[in-house]
């Protein structure tokens, strides 16, 4: 991931944060990579936030040359794989996964089990 916490509030929470340009690259084509990177992440206890600096209909209206369906697949298949160790996030920008980001990250643990883009959708969405 590209955060985390330290100190005491280190609850093996981590971030990836990604641009849409990135999620398509990593879920088109470097699908394998980000595989493994989520079995380190389950084989150290710990989870992965998936932050999208986007909405999930701006991939499909931005879609020049990715294979959407395959994207698709692959985030199911993961979310399946790793239900336990990973979650995505779509913010809508850029703006709001810098505001969301620390909360992910300092309150950890307690909300890992908690469907956090339906609560980002329903109270955090401007």
């Amino acid at each position: 991931g590209d955060y985390t916490v330290g100190g005491d509030l280190y609850a093996y929470t981590y971030v990836d944060r990604k641009s849409e340009a990135d999620f398509r690259g990593t879920f088109a084509g470097g699908i394998e990579r980000f595989k493994k990177e989520l079995q380190r992440a389950k084989e150290f206890e710990s989870f992965l936030y998936i932050v999208v600096e986007c909405t999930l209909e701006d991939v499909e209206l931005n879609n020049f040359s990715s294979n959407i369906p395959y994207i698709h697949h692959n985030m199911r298949e993961l979310t399946h794989q790793f239900s336990d160790t990973c979650q995505f996030l779509f913010t809508g920008s850029r703006e709001r996964s810098e505001e969301i980001i620390p909360k992910l990250l300092t309150y950890g643990d307690k909300i890992w089990k908690c469907d956090i883009q339906y609560h980002f959708d329903k109270f955090y969405k401007k």
